[in-house]
């Protein structure tokens, strides 16, 4: 059978239009489903985006920070429950200040741990402010006696202890053969919070 140009020509509208009706069938069927797939992730991100433009600076770095952290928590949790015991243990720390004591050649030497009311600030200053961890405190009191050198001796020994201790008050009164020291320390522990 052969077919004619007139043929081709009358069926050549009709090719057309069957091509043109495919392609808007391929576009509704999946370029338009996928466009508003497109359009609500647009509109999911940029919520997201709104959201963390009210997270704070310091939000987004602890969010960092947290993760980059965590290898080094093996590390820094005993150095931290060493210098910070979650108890409060007077008794090590006693006998640590009384080896510090007998190191440094200092004699008469007392300890006693402070009430509640005698910890009272007498002296003017600005108040510390609150420390970001969980810390708790308590304060003792070592009264002693030595020459100018045991007493050196004494407070550079406080600094090599495994414990977070800091002076607090101290006043050195010269007496005719040594001077006699009455020290407060701050001694920090880990505190426990309830949640």
């Amino acid at each position: 059978m052969k077919l004619n140009k007139g043929t081709l020509s009358s069926r050549r509208p009709v090719l057309v239009g069957v091509l043109v009706v495919a392609w808007l069938a391929i576009l509704v069927g999946g370029a338009v489903p996928a466009w508003r797939r497109a359009l609500q992730q647009h509109r999911e991100v940029r919520q997201v985006e709104a959201q963390l433009v009210d997270l704070d600076q310091w939000t987004m770095a602890g969010l960092w920070l947290e993760r980059s952290l965590a290898p080094r928590d093996a590390a820094v949790t005993p150095v931290w429950n060493r210098l910070f015991p979650a108890e409060r243990s007077c008794e090590q720390l006693f006998l640590d200040l009384a080896r510090v004591a007998d190191q440094s050649g200092v004699v008469r030497f007392e300890l006693h741990e402070m009430k509640l009311d005698e910890m009272v600030d007498t002296g003017p200053g600005i108040a510390d402010p609150e420390p970001a961890a969980t810390l708790g405190g308590y304060r003792v009191r070592a009264v002693f006696e030595g020459d100018f050198a045991d007493v050196a001796d004494f407070l550079g020994g406080l600094g090599r202890l495994d414990r977070a201790v800091a002076v607090h008050e101290m006043e050195i009164k010269p007496g005719k053969d040594a001077v006699q020291v009455e020290l407060e320390l701050d001694v920090y522990v880990a505190s426990t919070t309830e949640s």
